[in-house]
This record gives structure tokens, sequence and C-alpha cells, in this order.
């Protein structure tokens, strides 16, 4: 099953030193391993939308979307795949 977060929840990461999350706090928390990554850019009409995705393990047992807003420079958790 799939849970959306309708709004997504503000997440705080470290990151390693190539760039990825490595480390994950607030609404999840954990360390992270990378699985998937991909950009998004689109005028989502009117208001440009800019974002990085990045399909994580947290914990190594939670597989969960994260998106990183670039205009915003803020990262959220979008879904969590049970």
């Amino acid at each position: 099953m799939t849970r959306l977060l309708s709004p997504p929840g503000v997440v705080e990461l470290t990151l390693a030193a190539d760039g990825s999350p490595a480390f994950v706090s607030g609404a999840l928390s954990g360390p992270i391993d990378p699985i998937a990554r991909w950009k998004v850019e689109t005028e989502w009409w009117n208001r440009l939308v800019v974002r990085e995705y990045w399909k994580v393990l947290v914990g190594s047992n939670l597989l969960c979307e994260l998106y990183h807003d670039l205009d915003r420079d803020q990262w959220f958790v979008e879904r969590i795949y049970d």
C-alpha cells in the first residue's frame, strides 16, 4: 500500500559528500540509502515547479519518496510505501 502525504511533510536532510541524501530528521528519522533520483520541471500552471525527487530506504526498512523543492531550498517527504 502507498500513502501519499497531503500536504507533504517537511524534513531536514544531511547530505553525503556527493550531494545525495544521507540522513533524514523531522517527520521521518534515520539513515538513508538512496535508490533512484529524477528531476521534475513544470509550470503548474503559472507557478514554476522545480523539484528533485529521490526514492530512498530510511533505516533499512521504510521505502519513501522525498523531494527537494529547488525554488525554496526545502526538503519534503511526499510518499511512504508500506
